[in-house]
């Protein structure tokens, strides 16, 4: 009995023993790791890396602001610089709508209906000036100014004017990019390398009106000078349209009674 109790004593004190050693043994390796230069030198290391990659994403960073700065500024400058050209533009596009509206002459030519009538059409000015023979005695062997009137049938005008009777304005224009300019016919395109100025209607005076007459090419968007249809006196009536006749004009590609259009075409 005695030698049971004893035996069961030693392994208390054998347990006991093991387990203070692996503790202490642990406890030791603990204190080992903590106190080893080696771990302070990686964690330091560590912490440089970290550091230095915080370092280089805030210049990154501020290297992206800087550039949008910049940009931002470039921006304004250039925003500026386009306000102040608008509004050059638009002082210029009032200067020349003012002097346009003064430029704006009056087409005129002879009498529809006049046996020896001038042919071609002229743009007078808004400002005549006289000559010495304003008064010269008065004779019927004289030449004829009349004003231009569109007179195209209601029912098959080209114009988009409600009356026939209004007067037609015209200008005299200048190209300071073109040297050249060409109606044609039929076309309301340019052909390859010509530049279009505008498309229409190719008109012309009646065929059955004594006076002769040429063909003009008339803008598609045609205006009426000052809105005046009030008076129906006539004058050069050179705004019919003009349809294809087969025959000597070789059809197709031209088409019996169509009607022609009309570009005209600058280089």
């Amino acid at each position: 009995m005695v030698s049971v109790n004893v035996l069961v004593c030693l392994m208390v004190v054998i347990s006991f023993v093991l387990f203070c050693y692996v503790n202490c043994s642990e406890d030791a390796h603990k204190r080992i790791i903590m106190n080893d230069p080696s771990f302070f030198q990686d964690q330091m290391t560590h912490l440089q890396a970290e550091l230095q990659t915080l370092h280089t994403t805030v210049q990154t960073q501020s290297s992206k602001l800087l550039t949008l700065q910049n940009t931002d500024q470039t921006q304004t400058s250039e925003l500026q610089t386009q306000t102040s050209e608008l509004q050059t533009l638009r002082v210029t596009v009032q200067t020349q709508n003012a002097e346009l509206q003064t430029q704006t002459r009056y087409a005129g030519g002879s009498w529809f209906d006049h046996l020896g009538a001038a042919a071609n059409y002229v743009c007078l000015p808004r400002d005549p000036v006289w000559g010495p023979y304003k008064n010269m005695p008065y004779t019927d062997y004289t030449a004829l100014m009349y004003g231009a009137k569109y007179n195209a049938d209601n029912k098959a005008t080209p114009f988009g004017l409600n009356s026939r009777n209004e007067e037609v304005p015209c200008a005299v224009c200048r190209s300071t990019s073109f040297v050249s300019s060409v109606m044609i016919p039929a076309r309301t395109t340019c052909y390859s390398g010509w530049t279009k100025g505008y498309s229409g209607s190719m008109v012309a005076g009646y065929y059955g009106h004594k006076a002769a007459s040429e063909y003009v090419c008339v803008d598609e968007h045609a205006q009426p000078l000052d809105g005046r249809a009030d008076t129906d006196d006539d004058g050069k009536l050179f705004f019919f349209s003009t349809r294809a006749q087969c025959g000597s004009l070789r059809c197709p590609p031209y088409e019996q009674n169509k009607y022609l259009s009309c570009v005209v075409c600058v280089k």
